[in-house]
């Protein structure tokens, strides 16, 4: 096939994912985001004196959700390969609306942390599993820019959150005998019910499997053909069992660095559960409070698409993970020391922008550094997010209590300490594989056919074991 051919099938390929997978993610991935943080809002709009509840149970029903996170993370991502992706992902975006819903039901501590708890369970499985199929349909060039985009959701379903509890606290309080944050969680819980179930058509499966309405079978060849020539002619299936994938990657060096990594980014972004009530520190009423949670996140939101394009344009990760964490850590101590009002809001901005901006970059390089087979990544990407979206969330659900108000001097001290950490594993990261580049380019002089020393590669999976493989740092 000539080569004007190849590029007018990529360009065909890569437009229709971002007109049916890339929205249908985003949007899943938006709902998800507002369901998992509307307690925040609801804290500040009545919900703990409605329920009777002290601010150490509030943080326990923050904690029971993560500790239902964790315990499905990983099982769900090994199965992940071998189910149908679109059917599975509406699946639990219904069952997770449903729990939503419940929140607003709930006349206790018990009960809310409960219903908190299942919500865990039934969330965990949806960011890898997007990771897991986008990674499978996405090279590695594409595919920071538009984990960048998806994982904008989440700072846009942040910011939409302020905007969206405002209307509702302001326009449902008392209607049909209910306070205006039991509206808010059967309003929100409702949406992902309904759109998943509109959203199934534009869904993907892999590239063999996949029977789509809008890309041709002669597309998913090419996607196919294209995932395998990054990795040396591998095809992207696992003929071997769940749990050897997840042996290859438990003894992967690589991976507990980039555990290490994500775990101080989370905890750097541990002021989300909080947010609203760190805003409303500054002393203003509830509905302006809220409206003032936005603007940082929409502001976070430029400033992760503008790092994550520039990142992928030259092809670096660990410059573009480490710099914005500095500014991250000038956000806390701002936050931590400076008086006035406008200087304490300015720091949100610098505390949001510089800790969400590296999140996709994270993950799009773990997914390019431990990429085949199928199985192995699938287990990366869930022990990673395991430890960091839910180990991480132990100790960070108690990090803002409100007798430190209005400072929160904890809170900020290990913030800014979990930047330090992630800018600095992410450069040691770089170093690593920037090393291990100049192994492989050695080797390949050598005439060496394979790279049979990397541990958690095998012969025949492509990948790292590949010679003619490099690292992307």
């Amino acid at each position: 096939m000539a080569i004007d051919e190849l590029r007018s099938l990529e360009k065909g390929l890569t437009r229709r994912l971002d007109l049916t997978l890339m929205p249908s993610v985003f949007i899943l991935f938006l709902l998800n985001i507002l369901d998992r943080n509307n307690i925040a809002s609801a804290k500040i709009t009545g919900l703990t004196e409605t329920l009777n509840i002290t601010n150490a149970e509030y943080n326990t029903c923050l904690l029971m959700f993560y500790v239902g996170y964790c315990i499905t993370q990983v099982p769900s991502n090994l199965i992940i390969g071998k189910v149908r992706p679109s059917y599975y992902i509406c699946l639990i975006t219904s069952l997770w609306g449903v729990l939503s819903m419940c929140q607003g039901f709930t006349a206790n501590f018990s009960q809310l942390a409960a219903v908190r708890f299942i919500l865990g369970l039934v969330e965990a499985p949806f960011l890898p599993a997007v990771f897991v199929l986008m990674s499978c349909w996405y090279n590695r060039k594409e595919l920071p820019p538009r984990i960048a985009i998806l994982y904008g959701g989440n700072m846009l379903a942040t910011a939409f959150s302020g905007l969206i509890s405002a209307g509702i606290t302001s326009g449902m309080e008392g209607k049909a005998g209910r306070p205006s944050w039991e509206w808010l969680f059967i309003i929100e819980g409702a949406m992902p019910v309904v759109i998943a179930l509109l959203l199934l058509p534009l869904l993907t499966d892999y590239p063999l499997q996949s029977k789509h309405l809008f890309i041709s079978r002669e597309h998913q060849l090419y996607a196919e053909w294209r995932i395998r020539k990054e990795n040396a002619g591998i095809v992207d299936e696992d003929p071997e069992s769940i749990f050897w994938g997840l042996k290859q990657a438990l003894i992967d060096p690589k991976l507990y660095l980039f555990i290490v990594q994500q775990m101080a980014l989370i905890t750097a972004q541990s002021f989300n559960n909080f947010f609203p009530s760190i805003v409303g520190t500054l002393g203003y009423g509830q509905t302006r409070t809220l409206l003032l949670t936005s603007p940082p996140y929409f502001f976070a939101f430029i400033v992760s698409l503008c790092v994550s394009f520039h990142a992928s344009h030259k092809d670096e990760r660990g410059y573009h993970i480490a710099v914005p964490m500095i500014f991250a850590l000038l956000g806390n101590l701002l936050a931590m020391f400076v008086p006035s009002l406008g200087g304490r809001y300015f720091s949100m901005f610098l505390m949001t922008s510089g800790s969400y901006a590296p999140y996709n970059l994270c993950v799009s390089w773990l997914s390019s550094s431990l990429p085949r087979p199928r199985v192995k990544r699938a287990a990366a990407l869930a022990i990673v997010n395991f430890m960091a979206a839910g180990v991480a969330h132990f100790y960070t659900s108690y990090m803002f209590p409100d007798s430190q108000k209005p400072r929160y001097y904890a809170g900020g001290t290990v913030m800014s300490g979990a930047c330090l950490v992630c800018a600095g594993v992410a450069l040691s990261i770089k170093y690593y594989l920037k090393k291990q580049n100049g192994k492989f380019e050695e080797e390949e002089r050598l005439g060496v056919t394979n790279h049979s020393h990397i541990k958690g590669s095998k012969l025949g999976h492509g990948g790292e074991g590949v010679v003619s493989f490099r690292y992307v740092h």
